[in-house]
């Protein structure tokens, strides 16, 4: 951001897909294109604070809200091709071990919320087929979850700190290895 406007890298514009959304922009000072590139961050981006809405059509409907998007702002398939790329080329192996972690904790979360179905769900002889035991034994677990959780979280930070700005070895840095900036 420069004087509360985003800046996106004139590399970044040159990627086909960022230039389809420069290019069909018509306004003066391609407002358009920068939102878009902010839905694009905002949904894509591991370390943006929309990635803990798992459910994507409510996580584009929350930055569609927060960014005073139209009420039929749909993503496009100029826009989709853009975010696809995005995703493809931000992502690493720790990052896709982060959300697959993520995913997982919040689906116990979303099953252990349900505490009184499933202590009402029997079996075919009427039997719990969950007991008190078994999910309080459940939520024993959870502290561990969290802690493990938060680690990898900060992994995921330190991960993009660390290459923000830097080189590997001999080569620069990919455009996407530290987020649109």
């Amino acid at each position: 951001m420069k004087n509360w406007v985003l800046q996106v890298d004139e590399q970044t514009w040159a990627l086909e897909p960022f230039k389809k959304l420069l290019d069909r922009d018509k306004t003066k000072e391609k407002e358009k294109a920068l939102k878009d590139m902010l839905v694009i961050y905002y949904y894509c981006d591991i370390v943006s604070d929309y990635d803990y809405i798992t459910n994507l059509e409510d996580r584009i409907a929350e930055i569609k809200k927060d960014l005073m998007l139209p009420e039929k702002w749909v993503i496009d398939p100029v826009l989709q091709v853009a975010m696809d790329f995005y995703i493809e080329r931000s992502t690493s192996i720790i990052g896709n071990l982060y959300k697959g972690a993520s995913k997982s904790a919040n689906d116990i979360a979303n099953h252990l919320s349900k505490t009184e179905a499933l202590l009402s769900e029997r079996d075919d002889k009427d039997k719990p087929v969950y007991t008190i035991n078994s999910i309080t034994s459940a939520l024993k677990q959870v502290p561990g979850i969290m802690r493990d959780l938060k680690a990898a979280e900060k992994e995921i930070i330190k991960e993009k700190n660390e290459v923000e700005g830097k080189k590997k070895g001999s080569r620069t840095m990919g455009m996407f290895e530290d987020g649109l900036e």
